[in-house]
């Protein structure tokens, strides 16, 4: 199922389900193209049917991990209880990827994510992964209290309004939702065409009569969630994410708009699992990977350290880097892979997201002003400059506060230093006094810029959404050569989840491990 990144996206969620009409049974992301059926067979399971399934192959030597984020950490982890030899490569001498936690933000000891952020209840795998290990989850919800604001032509708006503008748009989407799964649960047709849609255009198709604010408000969802401007996102990034399962009642999307995290830090969960491996794991930090070729029956990598080149080869490899990386490393293009993969490597979308935490020393936004009788969570999206904000500091102790500003798109790749400024005044306009408040702390992570990422997390542009995960996940190389990371995950692209989704299944496929019927 699909989650929402951001607030605003989950409210999307929750206005689908109080005014869409039921459609088809929406299926698996996985289930996108036939190339994929061997990953669905050998997809991501749980942790009891881990458990209680056997490998079926036995895998010879060492297996080499491409990539310490969460994907490869948990790759290695299930492939260590398994009995196999692995060695870890990562570029960094720190692991754990776009799980990154910042630790004592102001003099209140208050942390907040560089990273992702947030755990929805059906992050399966994550969930599962962080029990296993000890590893506990705060829920964000309990004690929370106030309304997401959605800010637009300087008029602030709720959930009751979104919910109810909504619903005649949400109908027209559905139905245009209708028949793009065949009986196969393949894309049809008619998924290919508005594949070849920009979300942009099919807003302006079908915004006639819609409230202007609303679809602004859609645009602003899409492009911090997504993290590209509307104009290079396919249509059906809105259409099918509305496409809901009424085989047990009617539920869109389910309880997605509980927002988890873990408790103390989300790179508690990496730091817990490179703990677990590091006593049989040959963990190699500070190994960048800048070559790759076909060594007879074995894989060869080639690793730039400090101080020298090392040539391992293996005869089975999981490669768990980013396509923007990947796309640049030499002999990529010369190994015999599929053309779809090829094409995936090359071109798959990748937002530009950037985060700016900010500090202050009172929760302005919590209090009921401007004549009204209901107050902010500080959840904020807006036709201002700055999109998308959110109060991180909920569920942390002490009185201070944190805002942390969410930005995508053009805003996100053409970002300045004086943007940093502009965006408490634009915040005081909403909130008057908040920029009286503000304490100095101030961090960011921009992770377009990061040369070990360069993008944020993917997203399929247009003409992607039908093909591009199915083959970012496809095995290649007669099963010698595999993939994991979010940016192969049929489940949660973009979320920590589909790292974690995604090194399971990566683990299964080697020791051909298959999914097992709940």
């Amino acid at each position: 199922m699909k989650s929402g990144r951001t607030p605003l996206f989950r409210a999307l969620m929750r206005a689908m389900r109080n005014s869409a009409v039921p459609t088809q049974t929406r299926r698996d992301f996985l289930r996108l193209t036939s190339a994929t059926s061997a990953s669905v067979a050998l997809g991501a399971v749980g942790l009891r049917a881990q458990d209680e399934a056997k490998p079926t192959k036995k895998i010879e030597g060492p297996v080499a991990i491409v990539g310490g984020g969460i994907a490869g950490l948990t790759a290695a982890y299930r492939l260590m209880k398994a009995g196999v030899e692995v060695h870890l490569y990562e570029a960094l001498d720190r692991f754990g990827g776009r799980m990154w936690t910042k630790r004592d933000f102001n003099k209140e000891g208050m942390f907040v994510e560089l990273g992702g952020e947030l755990v929805d209840s059906n992050h399966e795998d994550l969930i599962a992964l962080a029990k296993e290990l000890g590893v506990e989850l705060q829920n964000l919800k309990e004690g929370d209290a106030g309304l997401d604001f959605y800010h637009f032509g300087g008029k602030i708006y709720t959930d009751h309004d979104v919910i109810a503008a909504f619903g005649p748009l949400s109908k027209r989407i559905a139905a245009d939702a209708e028949g793009i799964y065949d009986d196969k649960e393949e894309f049809t047709a008619k998924a290919r065409q508005f594949d070849n849609i920009s979300l942009k255009d099919y807003l302006n198709q079908i915004g006639g009569g819609a409230d202007r604010w609303l679809l602004q408000m859609l645009e602003v969802a899409y492009v911090p969630e997504y993290g590209i401007d509307a104009d290079q996102q396919s249509a059906l990034n809105l259409i099918d994410f509305i496409n809901p399962d009424t085989s047990n009642g009617f539920q869109v999307f389910g309880p997605s708009d509980e927002a988890f995290r873990v408790r103390g830090g989300n790179d508690t969960l990496p730091t817990a699992v490179h703990r677990e491996i590091q006593r049989t794991v040959k963990c190699n930090g500070g190994h960048r990977l800048v070559k790759i070729a076909e060594d007879g029956s074995k894989i060869k990598l080639s690793f730039a350290t400090e101080s020298k080149l090392v040539t391992p080869s293996y005869a089975n490899v999981i490669m768990a880097l980013p396509f923007t990386i990947l796309r640049g490393i030499e002999g990529v293009s010369a190994l015999k892979l599929s053309e779809d993969k090829q094409k995936a490597i090359k071109e798959m979308g990748y937002g530009t997201n950037l985060k700016v935490m900010y500090g202050f020393s009172e929760k302005v936004w919590r209090k009921p002003a401007g004549g009204r009788d209901f107050f902010c969570n500080g959840a904020v999206y807006s036709d201002k400059p700055f999109q998308t904000a959110w109060e991180t500091s909920r569920g942390q102790a002490g009185e201070s506060a944190i805002i942390t500003n969410f930005m995508g798109g053009s805003l996100g790749a053409q970002f300045s230093a004086e943007r940093l400024d502009k965006f408490v005044s634009e915040f005081d306009e909403i909130f008057p006094g908040v920029k009286a408040k503000i304490d100095g702390n101030r961090t960011m992570m921009n992770w377009p810029s990061i040369k070990t990422m360069k993008g944020s997390y993917s997203c399929p542009k247009v003409g992607q959404y039908t093909w591009v995960y199915g083959a970012a996940a496809s095995p290649e190389l007669d099963g010698h050569l595999l993939f994991a990371g979010e940016h192969t995950s049929g489940e949660s692209p973009g979320f920590m989840n589909g790292g974690v989704e995604t090194g399971n299944r990566a683990s299964n496929e080697l020791l051909g491990i298959e999914k097992r019927a709940e």
